[in-house]
């Protein structure tokens, strides 16, 4: 029962006869499981992290930040290709249910605005990244066989990133705790952790990706395991002290309990609305509109939210350059205009080393101008809750819709702090396009009740 046909069409472990039938009558071969597993890990291993054990130290991190890496533009290739190669001879139309409006729509948006970008050509190499990672991630889907192999998958890349940051912490210090000697001059950061990461709130994220894997893999692999996987990775979370996942992760696993427990799609729908649109509001509301601002004064005093409502401010008053069709995908942070260009506020040097708006949303409208903001919404948050709806149909959430979400809900209010849904050089880029493409192709095969 496990068959070719990728492991999302194997809920509760069993197959409806009807997606036996379309999996079958798919053009494609088999291949092997000493293939699949190792190719599934070291591809989830990429999307998580491809920068190990960077040397904050170096000042060659000041140089341009426009060069980028050869050597991570070349693994991102090499792994691209050898996943067409193994989706061409698994049979590319095992990927047709991801062809739906909402993904087209803001894939040819993103393409429009990227050739009318202001930088076309910077925009179209970092654009390339970002294609890699989205086939990738829509790849895994098909290349493992089954749940248990996925999660065989996930069990392994997280111990290899646990076992890593932990070793790294106790043997090599100055690549993996920050400390004074970082040219970021982030002096508040001394002593916290990150591992294999660049940054602490990087290692945060990913931590917090992991305890949610860890959960998966307790509940279809092996229980200790699981368990294990997710007791290390909210260990290393907490010395890391990113405040974004702390503060997340209480919140997703409360919200997807209560799906799970809920049968009806209404009060299910407005659980997973709610707190995105509660957060939209907080953060860009609270610079767009001052009683917003008076009451988030009035219950948290000091509400900056970590100093980012400038950085907020800042991308508004750049959104309203081009309101429709943005600056370009990957043409605004990090370019001669922000690196060079200064500001008369001797208190905005940040901008010159800004990567992104830290919220996902603005920096859509960045990007892509405010209909490409409206269709990242339609697509990456309001049509994932639809496809949960139709996958579960009344049903209580199986293990892997159950994963899917809680990925899904880990991005998506990250997405007010951090831009995460854009940017495929983060952790959870990539995993939230898995999540959201998983739902996906939930509705495509529905498990036996």
């Amino acid at each position: 029962m496990a068959g070719e046909g990728g492991f999302v069409s194997a809920a509760h472990g069993i197959r409806a006869e009807a997606a036996v039938r379309r999996s079958r009558s798919l053009p494609g071969r088999d291949i092997p499981d000493a293939v699949r597993l190792p190719f599934v890990t070291v591809v989830l291993i990429l999307l998580w992290n491809h920068l190990w054990f960077s040397d904050l130290a170096n000042r060659s991190l000041l140089s341009d930040p426009e060069t980028g890496s050869l050597f991570t533009q070349a693994l991102f290739v090499i792994l691209g290709t050898a996943m067409l190669m193994v989706l061409g001879r698994l049979g590319f139309a095992r990927l047709r249910p991801l062809a739906s409006w909402p993904l087209l729509l803001l894939g040819g948006w993103l393409g429009i605005t990227t050739l009318l970008s202001t930088d076309p050509m910077l925009s179209i190499r970092r654009i390339v990244l970002f294609g890699i990672v989205a086939l990738l991630a829509a790849g895994v889907l098909v290349v493992a066989r089954n749940g248990r192999q996925f999660a065989t998958a996930l069990a392994l890349a997280a111990g290899i990133v646990l076992a890593a940051s932990y070793l790294g912490v106790a043997l090599v210090p100055n690549l993996t705790i920050h400390s004074a000697f970082d040219v970021t001059g982030e002096y508040n950061h001394i002593g916290l952790w990150r591992g294999i990461f660049t940054h602490k709130n990087e290692a945060g994220s990913a931590m917090s990706m992991i305890a949610v894997c860890g959960l998966y893999v307790a509940a279809v692999l092996h229980r200790g395991l699981g368990w294990t996987i997710t007791a290390g990775a909210l260990v290393f979370m907490v010395f890391a002290g990113s405040k974004t996942p702390l503060a997340v992760l209480p919140l997703v696993l409360l919200v997807s309990v209560l799906c799970s427990r809920l049968r009806g799609g209404t009060m299910r729908g407005l659980l997973l609305v709610g707190p995105v649109a509660l957060l939209i509001v907080a953060t860009i509301g609270s610079v767009l509109l001052p009683p917003i601002r008076t009451v988030l004064d009035a219950i948290i005093p000091d509400a900056t939210f970590t100093a980012r409502n400038e950085i907020w401010a800042f991308a508004i008053e750049h959104v309203v350059v081009h309101p429709i069709r943005g600056w370009g995908y990957g043409a605004f942070w990090l370019t001669d205009r922000t690196v060079y260009g200064g500001g008369a506020d001797p208190g905005s040097d940040w901008v010159q080393t800004a990567t992104q708006a830290h919220n996902s949303f603005l920096d859509a409208a960045l990007v892509m101008g405010l209909p490409g903001a409206l269709l990242l919404l339609n697509a990456l948050v309001v049509a994932p809750i639809r496809d949960l709806q139709r996958a579960s149909a009344g049903r209580l959430l199986d293990a892997q819709t159950l994963f899917f979400l809680r990925i899904w809900m880990l991005a998506v209010i990250s997405a007010s702090f951090e831009n995460v849904l854009l940017n495929a050089n983060t952790v959870l880029c990539g995993m939230t396009m898995l999540a959201v493409f998983g739902l996906r192709l939930r509705t495509a095969y529905r498990p036996v009740a």
